[in-house]
């Protein structure tokens, strides 16, 4: 009925919906009235911003006093729990509404009848068996299980850890309990406490034994002591004496087990503790039973279970947003390597450059100097990823300022050695190939540690120009001598970096030097541009989809002489 289904609320019970963001990040939202539309347009409840969901894509219904959620004709469907809604469909407790497309929004839906309050609550409240007596150990148990069942719903992790706190102290009957987690330097901190009447404790309200919590912690083993009257390993504490604690208990936080597998043979790792529960009291316990026990630690290994896929959802988006930054800092680095040349009245010019991960330590660059002199420089830093990227852009910087003063190859080489070797720590080094045009078609060039050059005269053999000095940033006091070649018109110059050599098939050859030579003197005859992209085709070709293991720099150089 509509009037029934629009109704109002019922404010005796606060059902609410988390909404979980394409990020991992969720938000609590209140089921303020019926129904409760979600979409896509700023005019619904819940607004999704998405282009994939519909403008109104589903609305929550109250029908017959219970909530139900109803797709309003949607392009791609509403699911609960990964089954498409017809119609209207009932929600319970934990249901997960998600719109039918990958990687957006979600909806879990919290009923507070359901609620690990009130499952907590119901603790105290007796259960009868079957044959009409009370069980307190089944009941405690049972329901126990099912709080543990109910933690990682909708719940950040405080809130998780201070409802295990809270369950472990109705089942032990102490009076205060405490979380302590391990940071990343591996030092205890405390992350919860909670007293039996639910208020939260902090640092200071510790009156504990450290050493208790350390030695659970260290030995991964629970430490359970009812009267330390009677025991003699953690009575005579002297934090213990001093608060006149009589109960202590110690639960590790164990992270699950991981099994490897040795060629035939299975190995078990022993779990690693990522922290303890804490509790104590100044009264003296029962023993507990075996029951107790195993509720005890089910608590503890669920909260084990939520810590560590709290961190591993945290470490997920710590790599997704370091992706995303990686991705910029290849559109920047691409941005500040040349496109596409201007027309040059000398000479033609054509460059390519391919990272093999999102960054990378290649550099190519045409720099004009003063004079009608111009530089061509390969370089190619040592590593792959963000450490080579930074010692690029370092080289990149440094090398257009001393160009541009008009320094010789040697100079400019000598002194990026001097800098790097001052500068950046050990085991980072770059092979370097630069060369200066003149304006009658003298070149003078210095190759530092770089794959040989390729000369192409316009009559006769490819002649590799190979390195006769170290690479950069090894030897403070290295020399580096120049080489000079003459630019005749139509002369060719190809300079490369590693990465073409060592293109690999899916047989595992590697594409190497000679084959390079051979797709040179095949495509001599062509323009620059198209050289430089015949080359790179027969690398492809030879590699058959088998993706770059490094990163490939190509330039090209062809000299025209006055026009």
């Amino acid at each position: 009925m509509a009037s029934e289904r629009d109704s109002a609320v019922n404010t005796r019970a606060a059902p609410h919906l988390i909404l979980i963001d394409p990020s991992g990040a969720r938000t609590q939202v209140a089921i303020s009235k019926t129904p409760l539309t979600i979409g896509r347009l700023s005019d619904n409840d819940v607004l999704l911003q998405d282009s994939r969901i519909s403008r109104h894509h589903a609305a929550i219904v109250l029908e017959n006093g219970h909530y139900a959620i109803e797709d309003q004709n949607s392009r791609h469907g509403t699911f609960v729990n990964g089954a498409r809604v017809q119609g209207a469909r009932a929600l319970k407790n934990n249901d997960r509404i998600e719109f039918g497309v990958p990687g957006s929004f979600a909806l879990l839906f919290v009923s507070e009848e359901q609620s690990l309050a009130t499952l907590l609550q119901r603790v105290e409240t007796p259960a009868a068996t079957s044959a009409g007596t009370t069980s307190t150990e089944l009941r405690s148990l049972n329901l126990l299980l099912e709080v543990g069942r109910s933690l990682q719903a909708g719940l950040t992790l405080d809130e998780v850890l201070n409802t295990v706190v809270d369950a472990c102290l109705k089942v032990t009957g102490t009076e205060r309990g405490f979380i302590f987690l391990r940071d990343p330097q591996g030092e205890l901190a405390l992350r919860v406490g909670r007293d039996k009447q639910k208020r939260p404790l902090g640092p200071a309200d510790f009156q504990g034994s450290m050493s208790v919590v350390r030695e659970v912690v260290q030995g991964s083993q629970d430490i359970l002591v009812t009267n330390t009257l009677a025991d003699e390993r953690v009575g005579q504490r002297a934090s213990v004496v001093a608060a006149e604690l009589r109960t202590i208990i110690g639960l590790a936080l164990r992270r699950l087990p991981t099994v490897g597998s040795l060629e035939s043979t299975v190995t078990g790792f022993a779990p690693e503790a990522l922290g303890a529960i804490y509790l104590d009291s100044r009264l003296t316990s029962q023993a507990f039973s075996d029951t107790d026990k195993q509720v005890l630690r089910s608590l503890a290994l669920d909260a084990a279970g939520v810590i560590e896929n709290a961190r591993l959802f945290t470490a997920a988006r710590d790599k997704e947003r370091l992706d995303q930054e990686l991705v910029i800092a290849r559109d920047i680095q691409q941005a500040l390597l040349p496109k596409r040349f201007r027309p040059y009245d000398t000479f033609q010019v054509a460059g390519i450059n391919i990272p093999s991960q999102q960054v990378g330590g290649d550099y190519y660059d045409l720099i004009e100097v003063p004079g009608e002199r111009y530089a061509f420089v390969v370089a190619d830093v040592c590593g792959k990823g963000i450490s080579a990227a930074l010692l690029t852009s370092t080289l990149q910087g440094a090398l257009a300022a001393m160009v541009e003063l008009g320094q010789s190859a040697s100079a400019v080489a000598r002194q990026l050695n001097r800098y790097l070797c001052r500068h950046v720590g050990v085991k980072k080094f770059a092979t370097f190939f630069c060369g200066v045009l003149e304006p009658g078609g003298g070149f003078d060039y210095v190759n530092a540690g770089h794959v040989p050059a390729l000369w192409v005269p316009a009559t006769g053999e490819v002649t590799p120009l190979k390195a006769e000095s170290f690479p950069l940033g090894l030897f403070e006091e290295d020399d580096y001598p120049a080489r000079s070649l003459a630019f005749n018109p139509g002369d060719t110059l190809v300079l490369y970096t590693d990465g073409f050599l060592d293109s690999a098939n899916p047989a595992g050859e590697f594409y190497g030097l000679e084959r390079l030579v051979k797709a040179v003197q095949g495509f001599r005859a062509n323009a620059a541009e198209e050289l430089a992209d015949a080359i790179l085709g027969d690398v492809r070709e030879f590699a058959r989809g088998t993706p770059p293991g490094d990163d490939m720099t190509l330039l090209v150089l062809r000299y025209e002489g006055k026009r």
